[in-house]
């Protein structure tokens, strides 16, 4: 930890709002909100396995938090080129920070995982009518971020309902999803590497919806000639 991140802490510049499974979250004098990434790896307890759509700390790797916030930046400045809507204001690779604006959650989160190849929970659930490496056509599964009821599914019709998010905001949620994960699909495979599967997460950022958390690999699965690349290893092809 840095020293200028104690000093911060200790004279009340910012103030600890909560402590995540990967990140720490911070509130600044200015409104704004600080991350701190940790070396932690996500993914299944019961069988220990990482996962990207995994709700259980599994373990911690060194240097997991740098190189998810290295990742994250790449991406979100990439995303600011193309004018798309996030939360990124700054980060500071060497101490794994980064700054974004506040964003409104939709209900507890509201996430979507895009698949182009059938992986991990999706062949458990729906190994009857799929077989793993299928191809996929970007299908996505829209989920709220509940820990306890295990992230559970939900349609646009049961958030509206639910009053989640309104049928406008989740028209624009696809819309700006779809464009994201394309982008990071296009440069990944400018890279030789094929993109399987990736989650991501939306919110309001001045009452526009806007990509917030991550982009990193700890929320997508990535290949190299057909071989799963591990945290380090996809984050080492990046930036």
């Amino acid at each position: 930890m840095s020293k200028l991140f104690l000093m911060l802490y200790t004279i009340g510049i910012m103030k600890l709002l909560r402590h995540g499974k990967t990140k720490d979250v911070y509130t600044l004098q200015d409104g704004n909100i600080l991350l701190k990434f940790k070396d932690t790896v996500t993914g299944h307890a019961s069988s220990g396995e990482s996962d990207p759509g995994g709700n259980d700390v599994v373990g911690t790797k060194e240097g997991v938090g740098n190189a998810a916030l290295k990742m994250t930046t790449y991406y979100f400045e990439l995303l600011k080129k193309a004018k798309l809507n996030t939360h990124f204001v700054s980060s500071d690779i060497a101490n794994s920070e980064m700054v974004v604006r506040p964003a409104v959650m939709f209900g507890s989160g509201l996430e979507f995982v895009v698949r182009y190849q059938a992986a991990g929970s999706f062949v458990r659930r729906f190994g009857a009518f799929v077989t793993e490496g299928q191809a996929l056509n970007a299908v996505y599964e829209i989920t709220l971020k509940d820990d306890m009821r295990n992230d559970p599914p939900a349609t646009p019709e049961i958030l509206a309902e639910l009053g989640i998010a309104t049928a406008k905001n989740l028209a624009d949620t696809e819309k700006l999803v779809k464009k994201v994960c394309q982008i990071v699909k296009d440069d990944l495979s400018t890279r030789g590497l094929t993109l399987i599967d990736i989650k991501v997460e939306t919110g309001l950022v001045d009452g526009k919806v806007a990509l917030i958390d991550e982009i990193s690999a700890g929320n997508m699965r990535v290949a190299k000639d057909g071989k799963l690349l591990d945290y380090i290893e996809l984050s080492n092809y990046i930036g």
